[in-house]
C-alpha cells in the first residue's frame, strides 16, 4: 500500500480545501457529544434513557436512506464524462423514494410522539449527507460546511432551551427536524434542478446497484447498531440505554471523522483503482490484512470485553466510562475493517460484491449475538457484538479473487 499512497492521496491543494470540511462536520459531532451530556443531566437518567433508546434504535434509517448514495456519487461521478446529469438525478431519486418508504413504515409502528420524531430525524439525516455530498462532488464544498454551521447552531439553542427551559425530549427532536427539513429543501434547490437530465435505465440500474452494494458495510453495521439498542431497551438492563448513548456519542466523533475522512478522499481514490489491473496490490494486500485482523482481533476482543464486563460488575467506574473505554478499545477492529472495506468497494465489481456479501455475512452473525451477550452482559455486549460482525465481516472478504471479471 505504501508505494500507492502517494496515487490516493489529493492534491495539496485538495487538502487545503478539506480543513473547513473537517472543521464543519468535527464541530457538529463534538456538539453532539456534549449535548447529549447536557440533556443527560436536564432531563434525568430515565427521561434520557427513553430519548437515548428511539434516537438509537432508529439509528439505520439514516444509511438506509442514504443507501451509499453518497460513496455512489463520488465513486462513479469523477468519472463519468457524459452520464453526469443523468447520476445526479438517479442520486436524488432514490434516497426521495427510500426516504418516503422509510418514513410510511415509522408512522405505522412509531408508539409515540417521541418514537415518530426519532424516525423522521433518521430519515432527514441520511438525505441531508446525499444532498451535501452531491454540492460536494460539483466542486461546491461550501454549502458542506455551511450546512453543518447550520446544524450546529440549531443544536445549541435546542440544548440550551432543553438545559435552561422546559424543552423535552419529543420537542427538542422536532425543531431538529423542522431544521433539518429546511437545510434539505435549500440544499435541493441549489442542486439547480433545472439541469437535471432524466435517466436512462442503464443509468438507474448502475446507480441502484453500485448504491446498494456500497452500502451494504454501512447498513449492516446501523442495523446492528439499531438491534442493540431495541433488546437493550427490552432487557433487564434497559437503564443502561443512557449510558450507551452518551458513550456511542462521544466515541463516535473518532469513527465519523474518520469515516470522512475516507468519503473525501473518495474521488480520488476511485479514478487510481478504476483502470484494468490498479486494484490487483490492493486486493492483495486487503486479503492479508483482513486475515490479520480476524486473527489477532479475535482473542483482543474477548479479551478487552471481559474487562470490562468485570470492571462493570465490579463498580470501578460508572457504566458510561465503562462502556466508553469499551468502545475505544474495539475502535482497531472498527477502523481496520472500516479501511479493508474501502479500498474493495473502490475497486471492481467483484470485490465490490464480496465485501457487501461479507458485511451482511457479519449481520447475520452480530444480530443473534447482540441478543445473547446483552442478556448475560448488557450494554457491554452489545458493543461487542457489534465489533464482533466487524470480525466477521473480515473473515468474508479473505478469498477475494486476484482478478476481477
Amino acid at each position: 500500500m505504501s508505494e500507492n499512497a502517494t496515487v490516493l492521496l489529493p492534491p495539496r491543494a485538495e487538502l487545503r480545501r478539506m480543513v473547513p470540511l473537517f472543521a464543519g462536520r468535527g464541530t457538529y459531532r463534538l456538539v453532539i457529544a456534549v449535548s447529549n451530556v447536557v440533556l443527560a443531566t436536564a432531563w434525568g437518567p430515565a427521561r434520557f434513557a427513553g430519548y437515548a433508546a428511539a434516537m438509537g434504535a432508529f439509528t439505520v434509517l439514516s444509511f438506509l436512506t442514504a443507501l451509499g448514495v453518497e460513496k455512489s456519487a463520488l465513486k462513479l461521478i469523477p468519472r463519468a464524462r457524459r452520464t453526469g446529469p443523468e447520476l445526479i438525478t438517479a442520486f436524488v431519486l432514490l434516497p426521495a423514494v427510500l426516504g418516503a418508504g422509510c418514513l410510511v413504515w415509522v408512522a405505522v409502528v412509531a408508539t409515540d410522539p417521541l418514537t415518530f420524531a426519532a424516525g423522521a430525524l433518521a430519515i432527514g439525516l441520511g438525505a441531508n449527507q446525499v444532498l451535501v455530498g452531491l454540492h460536494r462532488v460539483q466542486g461546491r464544498p461550501g454549502l458542506d460546511v455551511a450546512n453543518h454551521v447550520a446544524l450546529v447552531a440549531g443544536l445549541v439553542v435546542t440544548t440550551l432551551a432543553a438545559a435552561l427551559g422546559d424543552l423535552g425530549p419529543t420537542a427538542f427532536v422536532g425543531w431538529t427536524v423542522a431544521l433539518v427539513t429546511g437545510l434539505n429543501a435549500a440544499l435541493l434547490v441549489e442542486l439547480r434542478p433545472r439541469t437535471f437530465r432524466t435517466p436512462r435505465r442503464a443509468v438507474l440500474r448502475a446507480a441502484s446497484g453500485t448504491s446498494m452494494l456500497m452500502s451494504a458495510g454501512e447498513v449492516a453495521a446501523a442495523a446492528v447498531v439499531s438491534l442493540v439498542f431495541v433488546v437493550l431497551a427490552h432487557s433487564p438492563h434497559h437503564e443502561q440505554a443512557g449510558a450507551l448513548f452518551l458513550a456511542v456519542g462521544v466515541s463516535s466523533l473518532l469513527v465519523k471523522a474518520f469515516g470522512y475522512l475516507l468519503r473525501v478522499v473518495q474521488p480520488q481514490v476511485s479514478v487510481a483503482l478504476h483502470p484494468a489491473g490498479a486494484g490487483a496490490a490492493v486486493r492483495a494486500r486487503s486479503a492479508r490484512n483482513a486475515r490479520l485482523l480476524v486473527v489477532a482481533g479475535t482473542p483482543y476482543l474477548i479479551v478487552v470485553t471481559a474487562l470490562a464486563v468485570l470492571a462493570g460488575r465490579a463498580g470501578l467506574a460508572p457504566d458510561v466510562v465503562v462502556l466508553l473505554v469499551l468502545y475505544l478499545a474495539c475502535a482497531p477492529l472498527i477502523f481496520g475493517m472500516g479501511t479493508i472495506n474501502f479500498l474493495l468497494e473502490n475497486g471492481g465489481r467483484a470485490m465490490l460484491r464480496r465485501t457487501a456479501a461479507g458485511s451482511v455475512a457479519g449481520l447475520a452473525v452480530a444480530a443473534p449475538a447482540a441478543y445473547l451477550f446483552i442478556s448475560h452482559f448488557g450494554a457491554a455486549g452489545g458493543l461487542a457484538a457489534i465489533a464482533l460482525g466487524e470480525l466477521v465481516h473480515a473473515a468474508a472478504v479473505l478469498h477475494v479473487p486476484e482478478r476481477t471479471p
